[in-house]
């Protein structure tokens, strides 16, 4: 057996199709929340290895475009070889399972 982990391909999952062939399972933000996502937020998205275990993953925006956004990987993920915390992810709204918004203001204390 190897010691060496060897790098694995991935795709980010479309959550729209996954939403549409199960809806009641498969829960997506509203398009309203996806839009509205902005540099700061988290975003949950599904990477999609080309072996192994599906995983979810939160990637923290840093550019937002008409289309594609960027994210920085926030870590390691437990199965999925090759991609480590910080790396760049790009992705569309269309990716984005879940969001956290960026709060810059913390509220009262």
């Amino acid at each position: 057996m190897s010691l060496f982990r060897r790098r694995t391909g991935w795709t980010l999952a479309d959550a729209v199709e996954k939403h549409a062939a199960a809806p009641n399972s498969f829960r997506i933000p509203s398009d309203d929340a996806k839009a509205s996502a902005q540099v700061g937020d988290r975003v949950k998205l599904v990477v999609e290895p080309d072996s192994g275990l599906v995983e979810r993953v939160w990637v923290r925006v840093t550019a937002v475009g008409e289309v594609e956004l960027e994210g920085s990987l926030n870590s390691d993920p437990a199965e999925l070889r090759g991609l480590h915390a910080g790396d760049t992810v790009q992705f569309e709204r269309r990716h984005i399972v879940a969001i956290t918004p960026h709060r810059s203001d913390p509220g009262p204390t």
